[in-house]
């Protein structure tokens, strides 16, 4: 062997030229290329030898490397012959561990400084040992575009390289298609760690496609649940005649938002009811039953009689609907954020929670399309006679498809917590109640922001302006647009940079600008309508990118889904849910069109508090 060990190489090999971080790569890959790459290295030691079934020992005398030295012991001390796979799996949980020694490894010989997050090469005393490490990814790239012979430790890197999709990270693609054949020619040229390395990539084959099942499941969703309370949101006032009818508009309009809001109210039972399932029954059990829970009420709400036809009946039975539908919501979208978190790896849970927002943000997309398209395509009063309805009827549709794409979830691993008799409900409430408490202030400007500026603004703009309703929802159907763009960005940054600096910039802007932006929407023009809806979009995504990894990371694993479904539903219900009829009050009792606007910038401050003194858990599964 030479200076370095695989695991080093493999490590190096993922820095650019100036060095960088070592993420690169995600650690989902890495963990699998750690584990294989020990058992390759002592192979080539001449400690392990494999076939196609098992690998065992052939020499247990010490390396010297306390990390091989370790797998080898472990090895050694297995009575049953197990082969590659089984060895990479069992080896796994460690192999982080095993990463952050190698790397302080490379720092402690010099090879490697710690600049922050960043590793660069170093420039010490020891000037040979940085240069040598420099030259691993010289020398692979050289094997991989040149006909030379390689060195027999070099077969190995390569094929392990291969199999943690290292070289689409650090290759353009059209310079990998040029030398695809090159790596499959070199992986074959050795059995035993081309064995080992295929053993490797196929694990990360299929983290590869249960991450995506996650996501699409978790994504699928939370569409379902925000098309409803979107469309209910879009047409309230069309509801409002039908099941309120009184000679003043505003009072139908109101009790319509009323009923919105005691669709809210039932969001911290149905968190209580869905949390406890999932922290004691999965994950997986908890978000099937909340998807059957929303399906049924939306495809009832589509054929509901109304004032006209069963008199006090119509507006009872549409209560209790939408007490229905929020115990399902309340379940719903803080379940898929800890589902979608915690699949994922530490360094991309940001980026994967944010799927949760983007779900719900295309949900309320398609409520939003759908009620333009109905809008636009039937006279105002067949809309408000029974097009609505039509709205209602397609949630039926989507509820079918996330229940099948549901049914594919892989079953969750048992969650043990320090008192598995108690309770998850009574053991939250025991030992969380702060970060209940903090995880209701931080979500304020989440729950006022969004029902403000994307459901009740565009009944707010059909009142102030002369906008025509069809072109209120198109604009803010694209102030959505932007939400869903915008919200897996920022999680990206947010794995980043970390997630305060992006919440602090959503919550000083709402704090700052809600009144300007809302005074820009209220001048009428279609230029400052879309301006002022895109800035509300920015600042309220800061939140979407960010926020679900953050609230997630607030509580421990065994009563997480209690936790943040009781604290994130709160602050829905209490805040969220009556954004409209407070809006509504508020512009009444003052007589100024801005007023809910300083509502939002006062809640704004809350959360920026409340994201400055949230402290996460540091458990490694999130």
């Amino acid at each position: 062997m030479g200076s370095f060990s695989l695991i080093e190489e493999l490590l190096l090999l993922t820095l650019e030229d100036r060095g960088g971080e070592f993420d690169r790569v995600p650690e989902a890959f890495l963990v699998s290329g750690v584990a294989g790459g020990a058992l390759i290295d002592l192979s080539l030691r001449g400690k392990l030898d494999s076939d196609l079934s098992a690998v065992w020992v052939v020499d247990s005398t010490p390396t010297g490397d306390a990390i091989l030295d370790r797998v080898l012991a472990e090895v050694a001390a297995e009575p049953r012959r197990l082969d590659a796979r089984a060895w990479i799996m069992r080896l796994a949980p460690r192999a982080l561990a095993m990463r952050a020694a190698v790397i302080k490894g490379l720092c402690g010989r010099g090879v490697l400084r710690r600049d922050g997050p960043r590793y660069l090469w170093a420039e010490s005393a020891d000037h040979h040992a940085s240069l040598a490490g420099r030259e691993t990814k010289r020398r692979i790239l050289h094997l991989l575009f040149s006909n030379d012979i390689p060195a027999p430790e070099d077969v190995p890197l390569i094929a392990m390289a291969d199999a943690c999709f290292v070289f689409e990270r650090i290759l353009a693609p059209g310079e990998l298609r040029k030398v695809a054949t090159r790596i499959q020619q070199l992986c074959r040229m050795d059995l035993i760690g081309a064995q080992i390395a295929r053993a490797a990539q196929q694990i990360n084959l299929e983290f590869r496609a249960a991450e995506r099942k996650t996501v699409i499941a978790g994504l699928a969703g939370n569409v379902l649940e925000w098309y409803d309370f979107g469309v209910y949101g879009y047409f309230a006032a069309a509801i409002g005649t039908q099941f309120f009818p009184t000679r003043d508009p505003a009072t139908s309009l109101l009790a319509s938002f009323a009923v919105f809001a005691i669709g809210f109210l039932s969001r911290p039972l149905g968190g209580m009811v869905f949390g406890a399932i999932g922290d004691r029954l999965g994950r997986r059990a908890a978000v099937m039953g909340s998807v059957v829970t929303m399906a049924i009420p939306t495809c009832l709400m589509a054929a509901l009689p109304t004032y006209a036809q069963i008199g006090i009946v119509a507006p009872l039975l549409l209560i209790v609907l939408r007490l229905a539908q929020g115990l399902a919501v309340g379940g719903e979208y803080t379940t898929s954020m800890v589902l979608l978190v915690e699949q994922a790896q530490p360094s991309r849970r940001g980026r994967v929670g944010s799927f949760a927002p983007f779900g719900a943000f295309g949900g309320l997309l398609l409520g939003s399309t759908i009620g333009w398209a109905i809008t636009d395509a039937l006279t105002q009063a067949q809309s408000a006679l029974w097009g609505w309805r039509i709205a209602f009827l397609t949630g039926l549709v989507i509820g079918l498809v996330v229940f099948i794409v549901r049914r594919r979830l892989p079953h969750d691993t048992a969650i043990a917590g320090p008192r598995p008799d108690l309770s998850p409900l009574v053991d939250v409430w025991r030992t969380q109640k702060r970060a209940m408490l903090e995880v209701v202030g931080f979500n304020l400007a989440t729950a006022v922001g969004f029902y403000l500026c994307f459901v009740y603004i565009t009944t707010w703009l059909h009142q102030v302006t002369a906008l025509a309703q069809s072109t209120a929802l198109l604009i803010n159907s694209l102030g959505l647009v932007e939400l869903m763009v915008l919200t897996p960005l920022l999680g990206i940054l947010s794995d980043r940079i970390g997630r305060k600096p992006i919440l602090y910039l959503g919550a000083a802007g709402l704090a700052l600008l809600s009144v300007p932006l809302l005074w820009l929407i209220a001048h009428g023009t279609l230029l400052a309508i879309m301006t002022g809806q895109l800035g509300f979009a920015f600042f309220i995504s800061c939140f979407g990118g960010a926020g679900p990894a953050f609230s997630v990371e607030a509580f421990p694993k065994h009563v997480r889904c209690s936790g943040l479904s009781i604290g994130y539903n709160l602050a829905m219900s209490i805040f969220g849910g009556t954004v409209p009829m407070i809006a509504v009050y508020l512009i009444a009792a003052t007589g100024h069109i801005l007023a809910p606007a300083w509502y939002l910038a006062a809640v704004a401050v809350i959360a920026g508090w409340m994201a400055a003194v949230i402290r996460g858990q540091d458990d490694a599964a999130a």
